[in-house]
């Protein structure tokens, strides 16, 4: 018997312990952050909260591009349909049936089809429409109808674009992508400092990817829907916005593009037929890129990586043809003595290498400044095959080709190395080991193994236009901070060559022949522009396998008095017959930059009113 109680009695006291380390256990596990706690950084009472919330990303916190006038580039706030998975039961009852049939009487689709679709949602999803990739674009009078249906599981949210749907996407901009690969290699070197959800889209292509450190943010906003164990409504709750409240975050990157001028630019690209080629517009002064214009365009939300055409081919590198005669040109003033007295005399055909003239029956006697203005291939073969191919690396290299020459920092901040364009190609002079007389030849007008992109080419223009000073064409100006304190600045600067500089009256001569260009050679078709313009045409013959095309160039700047624009222009794959596309397009360009600048500039009253503000 006295057995039998000390036995009960070490039981119960067992029980009790045992109960008594559960409690604690029980008690501390709620007060601390523990297992799945420690990683969300959120106590179990939190995540039993969680468990019961339906939640979507509004906006998932990624810095923004502006325009050099502080216009966004990304991110756009549009009103859509989101819908919650919320138990079948609670959308069957009387009043919630009716009003789901409303709602697709809203949606112009079937209560079917509907019905369907939110029967199998398992996580908060954005209403795309029947059949669509994209986000359904309500209307005012569907948003207040819907609104007033106040149905479960519905909601009007501001969801944010990154890209605007409804315009082609910018190849210098770029777009982001989910590379969970990426990020967990940037966890292992302790490089991803932001601890980025593996599912989050970063920067692929363009500027996404090379200021994509900056572009991080520091949480996303969600809504999120209140529902029970039962995935029913938990009434009272409704929905409930979240974000990170820091009013540095996310970060504003400020471009030196205006966005007006580049729209203007893709709309007249499309309408004057540019199916493939690039469009660049630099600031004459600095090398700033105004506006920057890739065809074919795509679409951001849906890349296709083998199709390609979200590679940006104003930095491309390509067969120049006669727009290289300012390189050889410049090679010949400074290192060739008195031939701008020389003459040369063109009967069409060079009479060696297979070489000849554009134009059959030739141009007769020619000086260097007429052979430049009518593009005569038979005095620039005769200076290639008198020109060492080092000198003609070396002028290149001192115009500022043959190089990459965007904008590019030793270091940018904690960032090494730093180079803001995506993918700008070099370029090049010569491939080949052995340099003979045919190659050089052929070098000269800039075919063989001549490449060039045409951010170069533009880059070209505002070199001569500065006396032979190359810049460092920026895409990016400044970083600021959400709240519009300045970050960080990356100023301009010169990207000269190691061999120097072209000299002055060298760049100054070459401009006088470009005008002359317009005035009296291949570019006449100018002399209507709206400005006073100078420039150089390029017609270069790309041969593939079994077909031939060429690319047409030109190059240029204005207005002549006080020039305001360097401009590239290339078309790609055009047949061998016909006149210059670039010849019509820079035209096009030039007048809807003088039509810009007209509209933009002040009135006499409104400047005074701004220099009386500034007092």
């Amino acid at each position: 018997m006295f057995t039998s109680k000390r036995r009960m009695f070490y039981s119960l006291m067992m029980f009790t312990a045992v109960f008594i380390c559960i409690a604690i256990r029980m008690a501390w596990m709620q007060l601390h952050r523990q297992d799945a706690g420690a990683v969300s950084k959120k106590s179990i009472a939190q995540l039993s909260v969680l468990q019961r919330e339906r939640g979507i990303i509004l906006d998932s916190g990624r810095g923004h591009f502006y325009d050099r006038n502080g216009l966004p580039l990304t991110g756009r706030q549009v009103p859509m349909l989101v819908m919650f998975p919320i138990d079948s039961a609670s959308r069957e009852m009387k009043e919630s049936t009716e009003n789901q049939r409303k709602l697709a009487d809203i949606l112009q689709i079937s209560y079917r089809d509907l019905d369907a679709y939110w029967r199998h949602l398992k996580a908060p999803t954005i209403w795309m429409g029947k059949g669509s990739k994209q986000p359904y674009k309500l209307s005012s009078e569907q948003m207040r109808r819907i609104e007033q249906l106040s149905l479960n599981g519905v909601r009007i949210l501001p969801i944010q674009m990154r890209y605007d749907a409804t315009g082609a996407a910018k190849q210098w901009l770029g777009f982001v992508a989910e590379q969970p690969e990426l990020l967990l290699a940037q966890r292992a070197s302790g490089k991803d400092r932001w601890k980025t959800r593996l599912e989050t889209p970063i920067g692929a292509a363009g500027l996404e990817r090379t200021f994509d450190p900056f572009l991080r943010g520091i949480g996303p906003t969600t809504a999120t829907y209140f529902v029970d164990g039962a995935r029913r409504p938990l009434y009272g709750l409704d929905t409930r916005v979240s974000k990170p409240e820091n009013p540095f975050y996310p970060l504003k990157i400020v471009t030196t593009v205006d966005l007006s001028i580049q729209s203007k630019l893709e709309a007249y690209a499309d309408q004057a037929g540019l199916t493939k080629g690039a469009i660049v517009v630099l600031d004459a002064a600095n090398g700033d890129v105004v506006a920057m214009v890739s065809k074919p365009s795509f679409d951001p939300y849906h890349v296709d990586l083998k199709e390609g055409s979200w590679g940006n081919r104003a930095l491309k590198a390509l067969v120049p043809g006669s727009i290289y005669k300012v390189v050889t040109a410049a090679a010949a003033l400074e290192t060739i003595p008195g031939i701008e007295r020389a003459t040369f005399e063109c009967h069409g055909d060079y009479g060696k290498y297979g070489f000849s003239c554009w134009k059959k029956d030739g141009h007769g006697l020619l000086s260097l400044g007429e052979g430049f203005a009518k593009s005569c291939n038979i005095v620039f073969a005769t200076i290639g095959e008198h020109t060492k191919p080092e000198t003609l690396s070396r002028y290149a290299s001192m115009l500022g080709l043959s190089r990459t020459v965007g904008w590019q920092a030793e270091r940018l901040m904690d960032m090494p190395h730093f180079t803001q364009l995506d993918g700008e190609e070099a370029g090049r002079v010569f491939a080949a080991q052995q340099i003979d007389g045919g190659v050089m030849v052929q070098s000269a007008v800039g075919q063989r193994d001549v490449l060039v992109s045409p951010l170069q080419a533009a880059n070209l223009v505002v070199t001569l236009i500065n006396d032979g000073k190359v810049h460092a064409p920026r895409l990016v100006k400044e970083i600021r901070y959400a709240n519009g304190q300045l970050l960080t600045s990356l100023p301009k600067h010169l990207s000269p060559s190691s061999y120097g500089s072209i000299r002055p009256e060298t760049a100054r001569k070459l401009t006088h022949w470009m005008e002359e260009v317009v005035t009296d050679g291949t570019g006449s078709a100018l002399k209507r522009s709206k400005w006073k313009l100078a420039g150089k045409s390029g017609t270069a013959q790309v041969k593939k396998p079994g077909l031939t095309t060429n690319n047409h160039w030109f190059i240029g700047y204005g207005p002549v008095e006080s020039p305001r624009y360097a401009v590239a222009i290339v078309s790609e794959n055009k047949p061998t017959f016909g006149t210059n596309q670039a010849t019509s397009l820079f035209r096009g360009v030039m007048d809807l930059l003088a039509d810009h600048d007209s509209d933009s500039a002040p009135s006499n009253s409104s400047l005074g009113n701004r220099i009386q503000d500034l007092r």
